[in-house]
């Protein structure tokens, strides 16, 4: 594991125990989908090794905040970030849907990662869609895998759908006109 581009490209990533990390691959095709990073503020869920918030942050992010339940998962993004000169940054020990319930700063993006297997989707989606984390102009990139499909609720419309090998990363955003009749299936 490495990050791909910016300042700190080629610099490995500390994984924690038991962490299923987006790789490489996955992250570069994210990073070429999305604008440029520079000046950006990013939430990452559901954290892990911090690997995408990590990776905006080389590329110009002016900030990051990684949330993660596990002290495995923030002493490892804490190892990540030694030495690095990096904007705003903050470390979370919550569960994701408690975070979602009290923050009230928006992110330009939301990247969320969670364990596939274990995750609710639709009460996560909507715990975002009630969050303000999840302001106007932000975009959710939330990643999951094929044996896990689940609707998008009216309120959040899906931007794009993304498949690499078993793994599918959506791209999601608040409605901005009235929720569609059938819900999408993602």
């Amino acid at each position: 594991m490495r990050i791909i581009s910016g300042t700190w490209r080629g610099h490995g990533l500390r994984v924690p125990p038991g962490a299923r990390a987006t790789t490489d691959r996955v992250r570069e095709a994210i990073f070429s989908i999305l604008e440029e990073a520079e000046g950006r503020s990013v939430l990452d869920l559901y954290a892990g090794s911090g690997s995408l918030g990590l990776e905006a942050l080389s590329r110009g992010a002016r900030s990051a905040c990684f949330v993660d339940l596990s002290r495995h998962a923030l002493a490892a993004i804490r190892d990540n970030l030694r030495g690095k000169e990096a904007g705003a940054v903050g470390l979370v020990k919550a569960d994701a849907l408690d975070f979602l319930r009290r923050e009230k700063r928006s992110y330009d993006w939301i990247f969320c990662d969670p364990p596939y297997n274990r995750v609710d989707y639709p009460a996560l989606l909507e715990a975002l869609k009630r969050s303000e984390t999840l302001g106007p102009l932000s975009l959710l990139i939330l990643e999951s895998d094929r044996y896990h499909p689940f609707e998008i609720p009216s309120g959040l419309v899906l931007e794009s759908r993304r498949q690499f090998g078993d793994t599918i990363i959506h791209f999601l955003h608040r409605a901005e006109t009235a929720p569609p009749e059938e819900p999408q299936v993602a």
